[in-house]
């Protein structure tokens, strides 16, 4: 997915310590933005060494973007039994035009 875009909002990098299932110890790295594609507003997140390689990169609200990257589903079971659904946005790529 390419969307030309506008950004509202950068969120702080951020880095979370887990637990693979294997035992070892690793962090999810991500750093979210709300982008204006439009009419509409969504929200996005870099995810991993590319969030990492952005931590510090000063966006500009007043300057369009070109943002690429996927959606990615999930479905699960609430406590309820109902079935339920998250879309979220992976940003790979961003670059201001």
């Amino acid at each position: 997915m390419e969307q030309l875009v506008m950004i509202i909002e950068v969120g702080a990098y951020s880095e979370r310590q887990y637990q693979r299932q294997d035992g070892k110890t690793e962090y999810f790295k991500s750093r979210g933005m709300v982008m204006k594609h439009g009419g509409d507003e969504v929200y996005g997140e870099m995810t991993g060494e590319y969030a990492s390689k952005n931590r510090d990169t000063s966006f500009d609200k007043n300057r369009p973007y070109v943002a690429r990257g996927f959606y990615k589903h999930r479905t699960w079971q609430d406590q309820n039994g109902q079935t339920r659904h998250e879309n979220a946005l992976y940003i790979t790529d961003i670059q201001a035009l």
